[in-house]
């Protein structure tokens, strides 16, 4: 998972304009079943989707959850907090962010095999309230991770095995409980393609890391200005892979930190 700046972005006006009207008219609807109405016409659902090309770019055509391109299913417009329901962690539903449903800032990306899995599903941490209509959002403890938190994807991690865990560098259990679910909940472990993916990729970070060493090691050995070339082909070669519009970037990035060598750490900074 990639930090997406989605709110430093912003929809063109003609559809701002259009999702204004349709939140309008769910504010002035006279019950849930009639708000259920208006969200679920056929014209109106298409109104989200009309943002997926537009949300897609955001995330250099990767899904927000899993970073993946093509192995995680067909692409889904997500709506973080669910547009007619939200269902607790056990199960229990609440008739709730129906206000979101044509907000754009609501809107995420995700292959529909994660979608699939986290349905509806909305739990807060407990004992927190949750908004009423039109509140502010900042007032709730999510349990699920959000991709446009700045805050959240660094909490996620990665090993050897292509798995999805819980970030070494933190220790709080709030926030530990947080990444178990979003795990489950998302499905970023349960499907195999996906871990397959993440395996190749930390196997492929790793070569290119121990071949930079390999040649920086041999550069301060012996000067040699091929193995100083070589050695910077292949800081080279790391440094894409870390880039925001590859592929599982966020298991790159895990693969190097595990390391725990100070020089490719630095690669961290320059990308």
């Amino acid at each position: 998972m990639r930090y997406i700046p989605l709110k430093d972005h912003q929809p063109d006006q003609a559809w701002i304009d259009k999702a204004n009207h349709l939140i309008d008219a769910l504010r002035v609807a006279p019950d849930s079943e009639a708000r259920k109405k208006i969200i679920d016409a056929d014209a109106n659902k298409r109104v989200w989707g009309e943002l997926k090309g537009w949300l897609l770019s955001l995330s250099h055509h990767k899904c927000w959850f899993s970073e993946a391109k093509d192995c995680f299913s067909h692409w889904d417009v997500e709506h973080y907090r669910p547009k007619k329901s939200a269902k607790d962690r056990d199960g229990t539903e609440y008739d709730c962010y129906w206000w979101l449903a044509f907000d754009w800032t609501n809107f995420r990306i995700c292959g529909n095999v994660g979608n699939r899995k986290k349905g509806t599903f909305f739990p807060l941490r407990d004992g927190c309230p949750r908004i009423a209509p039109f509140g502010d959002v900042r007032l709730e403890e999510p349990l699920l991770l959000d991709p446009a938190d700045p805050d959240d994807p660094s909490l996620i991690s990665f090993d050897v095995e292509g798995n999805a865990i819980f970030s070494p560098a933190f220790t709080d259990p709030w926030e530990k409980e947080r990444v178990e679910y979003s795990i489950e909940r998302y499905n970023l472990n349960d499907y195999q393609p996906l871990v397959d993916k993440r395996k190749i990729v930390w196997n492929d970070c790793w070569m290119r890391i121990q071949e930079y060493l390999r040649e920086l090691n041999a550069y301060h050995q012996s000067r040699s200005m091929i193995a100083h070339q070589l050695s910077k082909e292949k800081a080279q070669q790391i440094r894409k892979m870390l880039h925001e519009d590859q592929e599982f970037s966020a298991v790159a990035r895990a693969c190097l930190l595990n390391t725990g060598d100070p020089r490719v750490a630095g690669f961290l900074r320059s990308t």
